[in-house]
């Protein structure tokens, strides 16, 4: 019988003559990072490991084909939740997956990805995060002749609804787990299912080899996870799989840079951690955009920093285990990270690590699980000592920097690897400013629009757009003329927008122009009235080239005007006739909650022609009305009835279920003669 106090001693002390052989399908951790209670048990003593490359040579294993999709959805998260991802390395919070799982455009994107390669895709299993979200993918893909079913288990829905009476039971996942695997029906009918669609249920345990395609719909910080779905499509030919497998990753636009898991590609040894060598230079283009943002937000008084202070000279590459502390779990998982060294932190950076490595007690900080509040006064000290808070604290990550270089060197007992970036010199905007400086303004668009697209370079890879590369030029060349003008450099402090861009917002008399010329009216929806929260919009955005005129002003309602709905797209609501050359696809899942059906109709069918393309929407509120069963859309002259009949089934669907007008049968889309 073993204590309390013996389970500290752990189980190599207690049983020092006894063997153990593990196996393990999903490792995890490189060979310097092997902690927690593995590392203890199996002191590193590998017998037999199967490289990946070979169980692929072997046919044993399919060769993966990660293809990334972008969803374009744009996320933004506070100070708590990337404290969570980035520090904590937990997953997203539940509030997010829920927002996540019910954007209907997000979901739409997934279902159109499938549609479109079928052909490629083949048999596929997609991972959802909600039951909802599940059913909703189903019906999407039922409605455009794709077979497909979903399991779930776990429904918060009101236990006396349709949705709860609807829940899948047990046997309910095996019956369609089977039909998926076999093909066939509970009866042995011909029944073959195209699609799965399941909430985790499949990560473990599940053997279908017939699988061509996963798709995993979100990120995640967990490695072992999304290992875990890859592996649902990785059955070989010779385990009665394919050669290929499809491993489609969606990802979405965040606002901040998160150490998201990534998968390993074939040609990566397998006990190599979850990172890409790519993964430095997108911290270095999130640093360089930052230090935009702030110059160009805050008007110029944010004193940009010199190419020297900005751009790192190398990276050292920290390879950490943590534990879970959501509610006491035992999990741990490996994390490989980067800690960007600069011109004037390196050495500095250097001296640390030399003092940490000959420290007399890490134990502590080998731990798996550590408290923030435990790390923060020992950390707060050592930058006291040795670093300049003001200088050093580049992108605000000298703090976790520190922790990383300290808790790698713990686990590890030893330093971690540095690796130089041997190109930095080619990305030296004060140099590249000096060649330029003396072009005229079109002949240097055109120069600085060539380089930045020239094949190799990483001009694209750092700053993401054009405008942010070209407008950290001109602060570089301005920099140059007020040397020559004033003695000193005094770019820092000149204002980007009143070269840059043009004033941001109409004066107050231009904006009841504006209003008075639009009706005072929502151009898109027509909202009006008491309630109604006008604005006045940039057809052409701003960021895009778009001017502050009355010209290219329009007034659109909050809702119409919001991130959900017009955003940065370009449309015009003041044209009749879309200027779009072929249909996009029909979004539902813009902003309806609470609202009056026509507006909300009549917003979707403007948003989906760009333009004010509705002339209006007949229907009755009494049955023995000629519009109550049967809703006409009529459309100005110049926009095609038929794009919009493509998606009939949906837009009825949309009416019936989500505006709860279930006594609708049909839709016409006309247009005059």
């Amino acid at each position: 019988m073993i204590g309390e106090k013996d389970n500290k001693l752990g189980l190599r002390e207690l049983l020092p003559t006894v063997h153990f052989l593990g196996l393990t399908a999903t490792p995890t951790y490189s060979e310097e990072s092997r902690r927690g209670w593995l590392w203890k048990i199996f002191e590193n003593r590998i017998i037999y490991e199967a490289n990946k490359n070979t169980l692929i040579t072997q046919k044993i294993l399919a060769r993966p084909n990660y293809i990334e999709t972008a969803t374009k959805v744009e996320l933004e998260i506070n100070d708590v939740v990337y404290d969570r991802l980035v520090k904590q390395h937990k997953d997203l919070p539940e509030d997010l997956i829920e927002t996540l799982a019910t954007n209907w455009q997000r979901n739409n994107f997934i279902v159109d990805t499938y549609v479109e390669n079928k052909a490629a895709y083949g048999k596929t299993i997609i991972f959802a995060d909600r039951w909802f979200q599940c059913v909703y993918l189903k019906d999407k893909l039922l409605e455009k002749g794709i077979k497909a079913d979903a399991i779930y288990s776990h429904i918060d829905a009101d236990p006396g609804s349709a949705e709860a009476r609807n829940k899948r039971t047990q046997d309910d996942n095996k019956r369609i787990l089977n039909q998926f695997k076999t093909g066939k029906d509970e009866h042995g009918n011909h029944a073959p299912l195209d699609v799965l669609i399941n909430v985790r249920m499949l990560t473990e345990g599940a053997d279908v080899p017939s699988v061509q395609t996963v798709f995993i719909t979100r990120q995640t910080t967990s490695f072992i996870l999304i290992t875990q779905m890859i592996g649902r499509a990785l059955r070989g030919e010779k385990a009665g799989g394919s050669s290929e497998a499809n491993i489609v990753l969606f990802f979405d636009d965040w606002k901040r840079l998160i150490d998201w898991a990534t998968p390993l590609d074939g040609d990566t040894e397998e006990n190599e951690p979850s990172v890409r060598e790519a993964y430095p230079l997108d911290y270095i283009s999130i640093r360089l955009v930052e230090e935009l943002a702030k110059s160009i937000e805050s008007g110029g008084d944010y004193r940009i920093l010199p190419f020297s202070k900005i751009f790192p000279v190398g990276w050292y590459k920290t390879e950490i285990v943590y534990a879970d502390s959501d509610e006491k779990q035992d999990s741990m998982e490996g994390f490989t990270e980067f800690v960007l060294a600069y011109e004037h932190t390196k050495q500095k950076l250097d001296a640390f690590i030399k003092f940490i490595s000959t420290a007399n007690s890490l134990d502590e900080w080998s731990k798996e699980y550590l408290d923030d509040e435990w790390m923060q006064p020992q950390i707060e000290q050592w930058i006291e000592e040795r670093f300049d808070r003001e200088t050093d604290n580049i992108g605000e990550k000298l703090n976790s920097d520190l922790i990383k270089l300290v808790r790698h060197i713990a686990q590890n007992q030893s330093v971690p690897p540095y690796h130089s970036f041997e190109e930095r010199e080619l990305y030296d905007l004060d140099k590249l400013a000096q060649k330029v400086v003396n072009l005229p303004p079109r002949v240097l668009r055109e120069h600085l629009s060539q380089e930045f697209s020239k094949p190799g370079i990483l001009w694209k890879t750092f700053y993401k757009s054009f405008n942010r590369f070209e407008t950290a030029v001109q602060a570089a060349v301005r920099g140059i003329l007020d040397y020559e003008l004033y003695g000193e450099n005094t770019s820092q402090t000149v204002s980007f927008q009143a070269t840059t861009f043009s004033e941001e917002e109409l004066t107050t008399q231009g904006k009841i122009q504006v209003k008075r010329r639009d009706g005072n009216a929502c151009l898109c929806c027509g909202a009006k009235g008491a309630g109604v929260r006008l604005q006045i919009d940039h057809i052409v955005p701003l960021k895009f080239g778009g001017e502050t005129t009355l010209e290219n002003s329009q007034t659109l309602c909050s809702i119409c005007n919001g991130t959900n709905g017009k955003g940065i797209n370009e449309m015009n609501f003041r044209f009749h006739a879309t200027q779009l050359s072929r249909p996009k696809t029909l979004d539902l899942s813009l902003p309806y909650k609470d609202q009056d059906e026509i507006r909300a109709i009549t917003r979707i069918v403007n948003f989906f022609y760009h333009c004010k393309a509705v002339c209006q929407v007949n229907w009755h509120e009494r049955r023995n009305g000629k519009y109550y069963f049967v809703w006409e859309i009529c459309l100005y002259a110049g926009n095609h009835p038929e794009w919009l009949l493509n998606y009939k089934a949906e837009l009825l669907s949309f009416i019936q279920n989500e505006l709860e007008c279930s006594h609708v049968q049909d839709i016409k889309v006309t247009v005059p003669n």
